[in-house]
């Protein structure tokens, strides 16, 4: 009886462990390397990576900048 019972908690259990094979046949070998646990692409890019970064982080520091001249503007608060 305790066999049993056992043996139908231990077929209900999660087994989180896998196999090499199977992992390799469903999910293919994982990469390995600099900047593969990245989940966009650093090397090779036809835009530089570091373009793109300083162009957003330039763009999002000079957006207030830009709004307040053009408001300002708008007003009429450079007019001579």
């Amino acid at each position: 009886m305790i066999g049993l019972r056992l043996a139908r908690q231990r077929a209900f259990q999660r087994n989180f462990q896998t196999s090499a094979r199977s992992f390799n046949k469903i999910f293919g070998a994982p990469q390995e390397g600099v900047y593969s646990n990245l989940p966009f692409k650093v090397k090779n890019r036809k835009i530089p990576f570091a373009f793109m970064w300083w162009g957003v982080f330039g763009f999002f520091f000079a957006f207030p900048f830009l709004s307040t001249y053009r408001s300002l503007k708008k007003a009429g608060s450079f007019d001579m």
